[in-house]
């Protein structure tokens, strides 16, 4: 989360850093990214950086944050629509997702960010589970972060869940995005290893994923013993 001093400058200022972080972000993965190369593109001293910024992290995380700004309406809206129910909405939101992400005008970034993207980096793009950013958010910032999880986890229709407390439907939350994620992560890796991708593969693989949470990888005993 930048410091408050960035949301102060005019609106073109910040337009033009995020512009530079863009271009930056766009041809390199966050531990190849120049810091150099963005305040000379945004017009800024290297010192002014630093009272915007805490790192060079912190300004990747903030853009991805940008581009997934809509998100959280999109999901709390699907969420609604299908009264509720978890899977359907993870399943709805994906198909549109993957559209953006790979074929979207960020592709470059996004591409840069998966493939680079271990657990432990996938964990601090979660939706709510950044705790840096949390830290730094102003006091107007983190009641909205707080919430923008309120709402999501009213939204949830735990009938249809087997979960006892509001800690487990967040721990089926993260499960969620993080199956979300890594699926998006290996599309990218093996289809554009192999010179092509297909969202319809990834969709089928992450819908494949989603089922067997949903319903279990195991097979019914009965229904095992009558197939023999």
């Amino acid at each position: 989360m930048p410091y408050e001093t960035f949301f102060n400058l005019p609106d073109e200022k910040q337009k033009r850093i995020l512009e530079a972080a863009k271009k930056e972000f766009s041809q390199s993965a966050l531990k190849d990214a120049s810091i150099a190369d963005i305040v000379k593109d945004a017009e800024i001293s290297r010192g002014s950086f630093y009272q915007y910024f805490a790192d060079i992290e912190d300004l990747y995380l903030y853009y991805f944050h940008t581009l997934g700004k809509d998100n959280h309406k999109q999901l709390l809206l699907n969420l609604r629509q299908h009264q509720g129910d978890l899977f359907a909405t993870f399943d709805d939101f994906f198909s549109h997702w993957i559209l953006e992400i790979f074929k979207g005008e960020n592709v470059l970034f996004y591409k840069n960010l998966f493939t680079s993207m271990d657990y432990r980096g996938m964990h601090k793009f979660m939706p709510f589970a950044d705790k840096k950013m949390h830290r730094k958010a102003t006091t107007a910032q983190r009641k909205k972060l707080e919430n923008d999880q309120k709402a999501m986890l009213e939204a949830v229709d735990r009938t249809l869940l087997d979960v006892k407390s509001e800690q487990e439907l967040q721990l089926l939350l993260q499960l969620l995005i993080h199956i979300t994620f890594s699926t998006i992560a290996d599309g990218y890796r093996y289809h554009f290893e192999n010179g092509y991708y297909s969202t319809q593969q990834i969709s089928k693989d992450f819908r494949l994923k989603l089922n067997w949470l949903k319903n279990g990888a195991q097979r019914d005993k009965k229904v095992k013993e009558n197939n023999e």
